[in-house]
């Protein structure tokens, strides 16, 4: 009697693909897009500068990974763990929050929402977290050139009173972290070509109040500041808005504010450049492919242009090829280690 070789072997074939398929795990299955939220303070994630970046860079990672994003920013200084409990609570599969005063919160919510990650931009989390990561950035690299290049401007535009001046939102570390390198900057130039540039300097208690940046820019070019250092979002701006007002010029900061500012861009000498949107793209693609380095930091620097001198536009033609070589030197030299910001 012949053997039913083949209905058998269809049969055990069907079988096995319906038992197969009743076990399949609902992970097996195809995912719900990856959910990313970004959280910040402020009045919009579209200032010209520092938000704006952080934004430029989730938009293309969404657009390149199908992500899902929502965007949360309020001037409320109080709701910081509240606001990323609520995305904890939704079960984000990545949280970001923007800037130092987040710190506090993003370690509490990572602790509490282990199945979520985090990334704290700007600063280092004070504890760090197996669910979490910092993004930050060696600004002090691109700082401290900008201000020998601003003292070379004030002394060659200002012969009786050259001085520089600048704005700062808080006077914490990530602005710190700006201005301490660019005024030390001015101090290599004095040194190197024996001249005596000064400084003129405040800082302004908020990051969203243009009015009083141009108010206390205003108040330092009344003591002989030829250059303004803006820093620290609509506050910075407001500075380098007054001091194209009076006709100086201006160093912008965290994005080349000559695309992202026109309004001040026939103003500006060059800008302090960090790659937000680049390290941005770079973590949540981390996440999308499995490796996002929870408990680690990204670091941006001069070595892999994770920061960089923004080019000078409308200024090029006015600088003199020995000033770009000694701007290139000290890039160099930073680089290398034979050249400190003092930061």
């Amino acid at each position: 009697m012949k053997k039913p070789t083949g209905y058998f072997l269809l049969f055990l074939i069907g079988t096995l693909l319906i038992i197969t398929s009743c076990n399949k795990k609902e992970d097996d299955q195809p995912g719900q897009p990856i959910r990313v939220a970004m959280l910040a303070q402020g009045t919009t994630f579209d200032d010209l500068a520092f938000l704006q970046s952080c934004k430029t860079g989730l938009e293309k990672a969404k657009t390149n990974f199908g992500l899902e994003c929502e965007y949360n920013i309020d001037t409320t200084t109080n709701k910081y763990e509240e606001r990323l409990e609520y995305y904890g609570g939704l079960k984000f599969d990545l949280i970001i929050a923007v800037g130092y005063m987040w710190n506090d919160a993003v370690v509490a919510a990572a602790k509490k929402y282990p199945g979520s990650r985090f990334v704290l931009v700007d600063t280092e989390l004070s504890e760090p977290q197996p669910n979490a990561m910092s993004i930050l950035f060696d600004v002090d690299e691109v700082a401290y050139p900008l201000g020998f290049l601003s003292a070379w401007w004030a002394n060659g535009h200002d012969s009786e009173n050259p001085a520089v001046g600048f704005v700062g939102a808080f006077e914490v570390g990530s602005v710190r972290q700006f201005i301490e390198p660019f005024l030390n900057g001015v101090e290599r130039f004095n040194q190197e070509y024996g001249k005596a540039v000064t400084h003129h300097g405040a800082y302004a208690g908020t990051f969203i109040d243009s009015g009083l940046g141009g108010k206390l820019a205003d108040s330092l070019m009344e003591l002989g500041a030829d250059v303004m250092f803006g820093v620290g979002g609509q506050t910075g701006n407001g500075a380098l808005l007054k001091a194209k007002e009076r006709e100086r010029q201006g160093i912008g900061v965290d994005v080349d504010q000559y695309i992202s500012f026109p309004e001040v861009s026939d103003i500006l000498l060059s800008s302090a450049m960090k790659s937000l949107d680049n390290a941005i793209y770079a973590v949540v693609k981390s996440l999308v492919n499995g490796n996002f380095n929870g408990g680690g930091i990204y670091t941006g620097n001069l070595a892999n242009q994770g920061v960089k001198l923004a080019p000078y536009h409308d200024y090029e033609p006015q600088i003199p090829d020995s000033m770009k070589l000694a701007i290139s030197r000290i890039e160099a030299g930073i680089i290398d280690g034979s050249i400190s910001t003092g930061w």
